[in-house]
């Protein structure tokens, strides 16, 4: 039906039974009616739709139904162009269909306004559906989106982001324009502008906890038919939970910020590396160590993700490790990483760490993020990775090492610890280590627990960090001694303490400090002034026996009938001095003694039945069954007037400190022999000082001027007696005022020094210096003893060693030279590869030891080629599979010819390794990456520039350069990296090859 009002042209469809689902409505009767398609689609007969609006409004989902009235309105009052609307409707099977309705006016008056409409509606597709649903989630997203950049941009102001929000969070409505928001927080107020607050509204709760800082308030004053969607609902409710978490956030950090510079003073100062974080993982302090270990600068640091700037990973799987942010917060402890963590660092670099994680509690108890220190343990990993590689090798040491060791283990948390392994350090004293194996320390060793050792044990199992303990002194009944101790960690938990008789040492520190006390006492008894020559010699032979632990001591003199009498005699059996004890040698014996004695200071014999039996004198030792001795002769005037002597009832070795204390006894009683009765003024001393065969100097400690020196003194230096006085100390090399000047209170001093004469002649000086008191005035006595000849053999001793060190250069030289000969294509290889392997280790700072290592293995990396017939080394075409297994054998023969032989290191492992590759495809033993010793990795980067730039019978040379490419593009793949990089650039340098 068609009709025509004048202005518009009417066209009436309901009745026809069209596929489209059409409509209208007729505003005047509130009539609305829908064709026969449309029932039909949706399954309603015709009588049971009542033509009326509210059961149109009924059919609509409750969900849609404000939303689309509102569309219609809108249309029908002009504020919209076109009815356009998505919806659903309730099929007559109750499911629900979604369609899109469009309608135009039919009719209006004159005036335009709209009497009546109708349109279409089309039932929308799946796809459509979910195109819909996302075009609503796109809406959300954008204002989430928006929402987040407003944090960005506002930063840590609260009042920004709240008064940003206001503005934008009724975007995210359907009628944004009837919607408002009001923020309240803490004690501000926020609001959109022209609020208008309305009964219909939404408001959720701001919280910190269980305690309420404000609220989100959103406002509906549209058409009264219009009520909020749920999805709205929900939008607010993650908004207010979003916000509230902001709120947090920013609190804590203006909390944090209160004490910022007194915790980023303390941190920046820490040896470790600080990393704080606020509870979402940002970023707020570092301190300069982290920044160096991360590889970034501050401010490219703070204000990230802790995940974006710090990339830890396993050592062992290389999978990225989880930084414990969230483990922290959620249990409110303490937590560390996992053994064998790693830190890349963003310059490359690789730190081995150890680090904890704990939480900054604020003072309510909460929570206000996470602090982490970490430290650099890559040094230590390094030296856990030095360690032994296999049980083999690690007794092999434990065998071989001089001192002792002990491994021990704990099954109960370092309360005890067991023995897994041990070896003596003490000469002559041996464990059954396998009876032992399992033990408690204190069981086998109980004297342990009186020692520091035992606590040093302790800390080392839980610290891990090696403690070097002084010599302790242990004595369990059994075993005694002085010990130096070194305690370790071995990478796989246990402890390791290697300890050193030191005993020898510590008897000789205790040996030289007696003696010299010793003989600064007597060197004062000489001249105190109650001095008796019999009761000082006494005491001088009691201090020899004693202290040289001699089986007798005494002295001889010289009597009127050129025989010698025991004037004195010390028994160590009985610990007692008996005087005149007899006739000790006849004429004769006493002329052949005289002869062994005149003109040296010390007549020493360490086996008697090593010397000349037939000797009258050695004969009578043998006799009364001596067969060591120690005798000084005793000069007055430069005549033996005696000698102090010193036997032994079987061999003794006499050390060179045991020597030349005897020798300074001797002397100091060749002093007290000038006198016979007690010392009471300075003529009685200088009378001894005078015939000294010893030079003694004396000193004036305040000023260090010369006092007195005797003629032995006087002509050493080369200076008349009033010459010397006008000398000071530092003139003829007597040490320093300041030590002099110490020296007065009581105190004595041994030292050496070197002085150079008048003649120009250096000599080496043992000065012993001691106070003496001479009318009442302290002055300082030195008793100087010239040793340079035994300077002069010890140097020598020195210069043999460089001696032999450069034969056993030679040698080595000399072997590679044999090898080459049946070789005389690859003459001279074995030298290039040696020198330009050295060059390649000093370039890599290996210390000297190693370096030479390198270069002894260059010279000999070949040797085991010597087994191998000389048809095969220098023939020119290809090598069948036998000749090649043949060759392939070499380092392996070279092994076995270099292990019976010392070299100072590891050269046979070197020369075995030496043709081993990074990826294992190398021979012998297909040894990988660090299973290959560093020295054998130099020598294959050298054996290969070599080779190929030197010409073969079974091909010509090819060249440097070509060489370079080969090491270059198996870099990492054959060859070492960095033995690679480093080699390259000495070739670059302009290194000669050829050594010419």
């Amino acid at each position: 039906m068609i009709e025509n009002t004048g202005k518009h042209l009417e066209i009436d469809f309901t009745d026809r039974d069209f596929e489209e689902l059409i409509w209208e409505y007729d505003l005047a009767n509130g009539v609305v009616s829908f064709n026969q398609g449309w029932q039909k689609r949706l399954g309603y007969l015709t009588e049971e739709i009542k033509p009326t609006i509210d059961n149109w409004k009924n059919l609509i989902h409750p969900d849609d139904r404000e939303r689309t009235i509102k569309s219609l309105t809108d249309f029908f009052e002009g504020r919209s162009k076109k009815y356009e609307a998505i919806y659903r409707m309730k099929a007559s099977d109750g499911s629900d269909v979604w369609v899109l309705s469009l309608g135009r006016a039919l009719r209006t008056d004159k005036s335009g306004k709209i009497l009546k409409v109708g349109g279409i509606q089309r039932l929308i597709s799946d796809i459509e559906t979910v195109e819909l649903d996302l075009r609503e989630r796109k809406k959300e997203l954008e204002f989430f989106f928006a929402f987040s950049k407003l944090i960005d941009d506002c930063g840590d102001s609260i009042e920004e982001i709240c008064a940003g929000l206001t503005e934008l969070l009724p975007k995210a409505f359907f009628d944004t324009e009837h919607t408002g928001v009001e923020i309240v927080y803490r004690d501000g107020v926020y609001s959109s502008k022209n609020l208008l607050k309305d009964s219909r509204l939404i408001r959720k709760p701001l919280k910190r906890g269980a305690e309420k800082i404000g609220s989100i308030s959103v406002y509906y004053s549209g058409y009264r038919d219009v009520r909020f969607l749920s999805e709205e609902d929900k939008v607010i409710s993650s908004v207010a939970e979003r916000l509230g978490k902001i709120a947090i956030r920013i609190e804590n950090s203006k909390a944090l910020k209160k004490s910022e510079e007194l915790f980023r003073v303390t941190l920046a100062s820490v040896g470790d590396a600080v990393l704080a974080m606020d509870a979402f993982g940002i970023v707020t302090f570092v301190n300069d160590t982290a920044c160096k270990m991360l590889g970034l600068e501050m401010q490219k640091i703070l204000g990230q993700q802790v995940n974006s700037v710090m990339h830890i990973f396993n050592e062992l799987t290389g999978e990225p490790a989880e930084i414990p942010i969230d483990l922290v917060l959620s249990s409110g402890k303490k937590v560390g990483l996992a053994n064998h963590t790693c830190l890349k660092s963003r310059n490359g670099k690789i730190y081995f760490i150890a680090d904890a994680a704990s939480p900054i509690v604020m003072k309510n108890g909460e929570i206000a993020g996470v602090v982490m220190n970490f430290r650099d343990v890559t040094s230590e990993k390094e030296r856990e990775r030095r360690m032994l590689e296999s049980e083999e090798k690690f007794r092999h040491l434990i065998e071989n090492m001089i001192g002792g060791m002990i491994i021990l283990y704990s099954d109960n948390g370092g309360k005890t610890f067991k023995i897994r392994d041990i070896k003596s350090g003490i000469s002559g004293l041996h464990f059954d280590r396998e009876s032992l194996e399992g033990k408690d320390i204190v069981e086998v060793l109980p004297a342990i627990s009186s020692t520091p050792l035992l606590a040093a044990i302790e800390s080392v199992w839980e610290s891990g960090k090696p403690i070097s303990l002084d010599p302790i002194y242990y004595d369990d009944g059994v075993l005694k001694g002085w010990l130096e101790n070194y305690i370790y960690r071995l990478p796989f938990g246990d402890v390791a303490t290697l300890n050193y008789d030191v005993t020898e040492r510590k008897e000789l520190e205790e040996f030289q400090r007696i003696s010299h006390s010793k003989l600064v006492e007597l060197s004062n008894s000489v001249a105190s002034g109650n001095f008796d020559i019999q009761s000082f010699m006494e005491k001088a032979v009691e201090t020899v026996g004693r202290i040289l632990k001699v089986d007798r001591a005494g002295i001889y003199m010289l009597n009127e009938n050129n025989e010698f009498d025991i004037r004195l005699l010390y028994e160590a059996s009985t610990g007692k001095i008996s005087s005149n004890a007899g006739r000790a040698m006849d004429q004769k014996l006493a002329e052949k003694y005289l002869n062994h004695i005149t003109g040296r200071r010390v007549l020493s014999i360490e086996n008697v039945l090593g010397e000349n039996i037939d000797d009258p004198f050695i004969l009578s030792l043998i006799d009364v069954h001596v067969y060591g001795i120690l005798d000084i002769p005793l000069n007055i005037k430069g005549e033996v007037v005696g000698s102090l002597y010193c036997d032994m009832r079987r061999p003794r070795n006499w050390s060179y400190e045991e020597i030349s204390f005897a020798a300074s006894v001797g002397d100091i009683l060749t002093m007290a022999f000038e006198e016979n009765r007690l010392v009471k003024s300075e003529i009685r001393y200088r009378n001894m000082f005078e015939a000294s065969s010893a030079m003694m100097v004396l000193i004036d400690p305040d000023s260090g001027r010369i006092v007195d020196s005797n003629p032995v003194a006087c002509n050493f230096y080369g200076y008349g007696r009033e010459e010397m006085k006008q000398h000071y100390i530092s003139h003829i090399g007597l040490g320093d005022l300041e030590m002099m000047r110490d020296l007065k209170n009581g105190r004595s001093r041994r030292f050496t020094t070197r002085h150079l004469l008048t003649g120009g002649e250096v000599r080496d000086l043992e000065i012993f210096v001691g106070p003496v008191e001479i009318d009442e005035k302290i002055l300082l006595n030195c008793i100087v003893n010239d040793i340079t000849d035994r300077v002069n053999a010890e140097n020598k001793v020195r210069e043999t060693m460089v001696e032999l060190e450069r034969s056993l250069k030679d040698t080595v030289l000399l072997i590679s030279k044999i090898v080459e000969a049946r070789d005389p294509y690859t003459a001279g290889h074995q030298s290039n590869v040696s020198r330009l392997a050295g060059e390649i280790a000093e370039k890599m700072r290996l210390d000297k030891k190693r370096v030479q290592w390198v270069k002894t293995a260059g010279m000999l990396h070949d040797i085991g080629k010597v087994s191998i017939p000389a048809e095969i080394l220098s023939k020119p075409g290809k090598l069948n599979e036998l000749e090649w297994s043949l060759i392939k054998n070499h380092p392996l023969l070279g092994r076995e010819i270099l292990s019976e032989v010392h070299l100072g290191g590891p050269i046979s492992e070197i020369v075995l390794q030496h043709h081993e590759k990074i990826n294992g495809s190398g021979y012998p033993n297909g040894l990988k990456g660090d299973e290959i010793l560093l020295e054998a990795r130099i020598i294959a980067v050298a054996d290969v520039i070599e080779a190929m730039s030197s010409h073969r019978p079974y091909r010509a040379s090819r060249g440097l350069e070509e060489a370079i490419r080969e090491i270059e593009m198996n870099s990492g793949k054959l060859y070492d990296p960095a033995v690679v990089k480093t080699c390259i650039k000495i070739l670059e340098s302009g290194f000669d090859l050829s050594g010419k």
